[in-house]
């Protein structure tokens, strides 16, 4: 497929599922509440279940939740779980009918022991249940439920990180994309980066760069979902450091609290522009580029963007989030408006540059 270099990165956060179900039990339990014999406690790597007896059962929500979806439309379901229990480590996998507690069907499912790290597990929607069914089951699914693995006792704690639940005969798009980054301004010691992010489940190295050429400007291709948004960071030797990115930064997504990198999937291989290490821009070369500032009103703004700068400005680009030229302009004036009439609601990023230097800013167009 023909390759596009992307200068402009994604700057607002827009979640896409494309049809997938994905429970994140980082920092929460998303919704998931004990069906008995435990305890579920949000913690930073993974929910907690702590164990009152080997029989201990979770669900995805209360009686009255209900997904609204058939055993038909997805086909897999993957769980990232560490056991450090010992046992038999058979776990199960339950669905549940609209309004009631009794499981449909449920899946067995073997699980190592003694665990110290995390490992997937895959179940197929498309076998035969374990119990409870005799066929596939396509019915009505308002509710998932897991059993703890089959070993643990009193006040043991099984670990949960994630279960995503797919349709795997979807044809899907994807790209590849090059990631690369620029460590030439590091000063902590570090053996490789690493590309960590909400597509890897931050992983820490699992997708970790390289340096071919010994330039300092490290690369990995992955191959992502086209369309899909993601948020990712750099770090180095599984995330023994990793970068602290500005907020308010061209490429982040805003959150001064969890300060990641912004990237919606194009739909052909790209290669992403080198990028220093906590920055969106690359290194500097001993000639930094000066910034002027400018004020730009109303944001969001639906058909008219005001501009005002105490200096001139010669001309203007308005780039999509890939990195498309929407509008281009010569302007050689301190006050002007855009017209928005074409645009359609969505980010997009104004770039405006004088005959000494260059700016931009980030607006959204809300239709």
């Amino acid at each position: 497929m023909k390759k596009i270099i992307l200068f402009f990165i994604s700057i607002f956060y827009i979640s896409f599922t494309n049809g997938q179900i994905t429970y994140n039990w980082q920092n929460s339990t998303e919704g998931w509440v004990s069906g008995g014999n435990c305890n579920l406690t949000a913690q930073p790597d993974a929910m907690a279940m702590r164990l009152f007896a080997s029989n201990a059962v979770m669900r995805s929500g209360n009686l009255q939740s209900n997904l609204g979806i058939n055993g038909g439309d997805y086909n897999q379901v993957q769980v990232m779980i560490r056991n450090p229990t010992t046992g038999s480590a058979m776990a199960r996998l339950f669905l549940y009918p609209p309004g009631t507690n009794t499981a449909a069907c449920y899946y067995a499912f073997q699980v190592d022991t003694a665990m110290t790290g995390f490992s997937t597990y895959t179940i197929s929607l498309d076998s035969i249940p374990t119990g409870g069914s005799s066929t596939a089951y396509t019915g009505p699914i308002a509710r998932f439920g897991l059993r703890a693995p089959w070993g643990g006792v009193n006040f043991d704690t099984i670990f949960w990180k994630q279960m995503i639940v797919s349709n795997t005969n979807q044809i899907i798009d994807s790209a590849n994309i090059t990631f690369k980054v620029d460590m030439s301004e590091v000063s902590d010691p570090f053996i490789a980066p690493e590309l960590n992010g909400t597509f890897n489940s931050w992983c820490g190295n699992c997708n970790a760069m390289s340096d071919s050429d010994g330039d300092n400007i490290w690369d990995v291709t992955v191959s992502l979902q086209t369309g899909d948004t993601i948020e990712y960071k750099y770090s180095a030797d599984n995330w023994s450091i990793q970068e602290t990115n500005d907020p308010n930064g061209i490429c982040t997504n805003g959150d001064p609290n969890f300060t990641n990198r912004v990237l919606i999937i194009p739909s052909t291989d790209t290669i992403l522009t080198e990028v220093c290490w906590a920055s969106c821009n690359p290194c500097s070369t001993g000639n930094p580029e000066k910034f002027y500032d400018f004020s730009i009103s109303p944001n969001p703004a639906t058909d008219i963007l005001i501009i005002n700068s105490e200096d001139l400005i010669s001309n203007f680009i308005i780039y999509d989030l890939c990195g498309k030229v929407i509008l281009h302009r010569n302007i050689n004036s301190k006050y002007f408006k855009i017209n928005l009439s074409s645009l359609k609601t969505g980010p997009y990023i104004l770039y405006t540059k004088n005959q000494k230097s260059s700016s931009y800013k980030k607006f959204l167009v809300n239709k």
